[in-house]
C-alpha cells in the first residue's frame, strides 16, 4: 500500500510540473511581437514641416539673438506639452546654436547675467533630455528677465 502512495504522489508531482511548464510556455509565447516591414506608413495631408536653424547670423544683435531664443524656447515649450521629442530635440540645438553666439556678447557685459544665461539654456536642454516640460516653462520665464536686465548695461 506504501508502494502505492508513493507512485501516486510522484505522478502528482509530474502533473503539477507539466502544468507549471505548460503555464510557462504559454505565459512567455503570449509577449511575442510581429513586426509587419511591408505594412504601408502614411503622412498627415496637412502635416507641418519644421525648418531649423542651421547657422546663426553673427551680425544680429544680442537683443535680436535672444529674441529668436525666445521664440525657440517656446517652439520648444509647445512640442514638450505635444510630446514631440523629435522637435524638442531640434528646438535644443536651435537653442544651443543661438547660445554659442551671444554668449560671449552677455559675457562681455556681466558675469552674473551669463550664470542665469547658462541657467535658462540648462533648463531648456534638460526639458528635452529629462522629459521634464516644465524646464522648458521655466526657461521661457526666465529668458525675459535677462533680456530686461541687458537693458541696465
Amino acid at each position: 500500500m506504501q508502494s502505492n502512495f508513493c507512485r501516486n504522489q510522484s505522478r502528482n508531482v509530474a502533473l503539477v510540473s507539466i502544468a507549471a511548464l505548460i503555464s510557462v510556455t504559454s505565459l512567455l509565447s503570449g509577449c511575442a511581437t510581429t513586426i509587419n516591414e511591408s505594412a504601408p506608413t502614411t503622412l498627415a495631408k496637412n502635416a507641418v514641416v519644421e525648418t531649423t536653424i542651421v547657422t546663426v547670423d553673427q551680425q544680429l544683435s544680442t537683443e535680436e539673438l535672444l529674441g529668436q531664443m525666445l521664440t525657440t524656447i517656446d517652439a520648444l515649450s509647445q512640442a514638450m506639452q505635444k510630446s514631440d521629442r523629435q522637435t524638442a530635440s531640434n528646438k535644443v540645438d536651435q537653442i544651443l546654436l543661438i547660445s554659442n553666439a551671444v554668449r560671449p556678447k552677455i559675457l562681455i557685459l556681466s558675469d552674473q547675467l551669463v550664470a542665469d544665461f547658462d541657467r535658462v539654456v540648462g533648463l531648456a536642454q534638460s526639458s528635452a533630455e529629462r522629459n521634464r516640460p516644465a524646464d522648458a516653462d521655466k526657461a521661457m520665464r526666465f529668458l525675459p528677465l535677462i533680456i530686461d536686465s541687458l537693458g541696465n548695461f
